[in-house]
């Protein structure tokens, strides 16, 4: 018999006071970055009571209580219960909301179930009041939201031009992989992604990585990795009924069309991004640089888009990377609602990965404490930090540890008993990457081409941890390729446990747990 899922106790939030009770039940449920007196729109999100999980700690039980659940159980369940909170705590919430809207104290809510609640631009009344309802937990000041959210539309003709180019490379991919002919690059060599491809016969099949970045350049290596949406076409209309158009290869959440190509003319970061991850071999050179070279990317532009997590999730994806990261910025309690975000995503099946940062030295260096920063300061998301080639620290790789204090339900990891990041460490420049020619500019900072391709060339030179993780993502692509039922926080500690030790003995605040062992995670999972 089918066990069902197992939800951890959520608790209450309980406010006391000897005085002013009403006031002081307004202020501790609202966000101290909103000023309540100013009769002025706030960009805010309205995160309601009924949470999978509530609070630090919530997550931890639940993975406890759920790990022998194979993962698609996990996904199926936890996703329907996600959007049926959701939709129960609107009911509940709705009038009020409309009323709001008709006095002028509310415009535009976007509901949301990634993480139960919706956002709005909202005056100080309008907040107090909301603050105030049973169904509510905190209202945020929403740091991250657009003011005006472009609606889906078609193409315009360059754009949707591109995409059936790369279109047509997608459809001559070929049937099987080159291993004989390709040239393997030092950095995958050093992971031990080929010995996993040649003894282990795992190439990442079956895995979806949903690549939050840039996009990519229109060459063969990168279109013939691409994920496509089966109900969708490139015809200016919204075929699968989802709300969005043309979404075929994925979607750029910023400007509201399907084209996610490129847009950037000096360097094409999804595109080396994308390449790591699964680059299948080049028809012209026979590099074959991604890690997973049979896993399949989704492509999609919208850092701190909520909308993002819940796209990738619904099209079922297994990974996301992640190369945007806010550091030097104060974010008050808006972290607890990222990090309410993507515990709910690991406990849907995906698990979450991107470089630790490139903060720890040089004019963009950080104090310690806040070289990482959201989102891989989330305890669930993996941050990978780099290394040279032979294994030398290299200072630009942001350390950790990272700190959870005065955030609203998430205030679990204090000076005391610091967050342990990074996770793991890979290696984030040296090797050849998928991107535009080098310029003059980029020829100055050394960079080299070693091979002029269709639509993109093979470029050494580009650095920075942003690189790192995508090696991770290719990992857990392989480990997923032989064992697909692992749930996403068991294939994290699976890539820890495996890791080569580097540095001081045992996890340590500049490399974590290790370099990445591909062989020795794979062989892992099939026990």
């Amino acid at each position: 018999m089918t066990r069902l899922l197992s939800l951890p106790f959520l608790g209450v939030f309980l406010v006391l006071t000897s005085f002013s009770y009403a006031e002081e039940v307004d202020r501790a449920k609202v966000d101290d970055a909103l000023p309540l007196k100013e009769d002025t729109y706030r960009l805010v999100f309205v995160r309601m009571e009924d949470q999978l999980f509530r609070k630090a700690g919530d997550y931890e039980a639940f993975c406890k209580q759920n790990g022998d659940r194979p993962r698609s159980q996990n996904r199926k369940e936890v996703t329907a219960v996600l959007k049926q909170k959701a939709a129960g705590s609107w009911k509940q919430v709705e009038e009020l909301v409309k009323k709001l809207e008709k006095e002028g104290g509310v415009r535009g809510p976007r509901r949301f179930w990634i993480v139960n609640g919706f956002a709005c631009v909202a005056k100080p009344k309008a907040i107090k009041e909301l603050a105030q309802h049973e169904s509510v937990s905190f209202v945020y000041l929403d740091r991250f939201a657009r003011l005006v959210l472009r609606k889906s539309r078609p193409m315009g003709k360059t754009q949707a031009s591109a995409m059936k180019t790369l279109f047509e490379l997608w459809k001559k991919r070929p049937a099987t992989l080159d291993l004989k002919n390709a040239k393997i690059p030092w950095n995958l060599e050093g992971i031990k992604a080929p010995e996993v491809w040649r003894k282990e016969k795992a190439f990442g099949r079956g895995v979806t990585v949903a690549v939050i970045d840039s996009g990519i350049l229109p060459t063969p290596s990168l279109a013939h990795a691409l994920w496509k949406n089966p109900k969708e076409s490139f015809n200016g209309k919204d075929d699968d009924e989802n709300g969005l158009i043309d979404d075929v290869f994925g979607y750029d959440f910023i400007s509201g069309v399907g084209f996610v190509g490129e847009t950037n003319r000096m360097m094409s970061h999804g595109s080396s991004c994308a390449g790591i991850i699964a680059g299948r071999p080049s028809p012209k050179s026979k590099w074959l640089t991604g890690v997973a070279p049979e896993a399949e990317l989704m492509l999609l532009k919208g850092s701190f888009d909520l909308r993002v997590l819940e796209y990738l999730l619904d099209q079922g994806a297994d990974l996301v990377s992640m190369s945007f990261m806010i550091v030097g910025r104060e974010l008050g309690h808006l972290r607890g609602l990222y990090r309410n975000a993507f515990e709910h995503l690991s406990a849907s099946g995906v698990l979450s990965m991107g470089g630790a940062g490139n903060f720890g030295a040089g004019p963009r260096a950080q104090s310690a404490g806040k070289q990482i920063g959201l989102p891989k300061d989330v305890p669930c998301v993996v941050a990978v930090a780099g290394v040279s080639k032979d294994l030398a620290p290299i200072s630009f790789s942001s350390k950790g540890p990272c700190f959870w204090e005065n955030v609203a339900f998430f205030s679990d990891h204090t000076k005391e008993n610091p967050l342990g990041k990074p996770d793991l460490t890979a290696f984030p420049t040296g090797y050849p990457m998928w991107t535009h020619p080098p310029s003059r500019l980029t020829k100055a900072r050394g960079w080299r081409e070693i091979s002029a391709e269709e639509g993109a060339s093979l470029v050494v030179g580009p650095g920075g941890n942003s690189f790192s993780g995508p090696h991770g993502v290719g990992v857990a692509a392989l480990v997923w390729s032989v064992n697909p039922e692992m749930n996403p926080w068991e294939v994290h500690a699976l890539l820890e446990e495996t890791a080569v030790d580097l540095g001081p003995k045992g996890r340590d605040f500049r490399t974590g747990a290790g370099l990445l062992n591909a062989l020795a995670a794979v062989k892992a999972a099939r026990k």
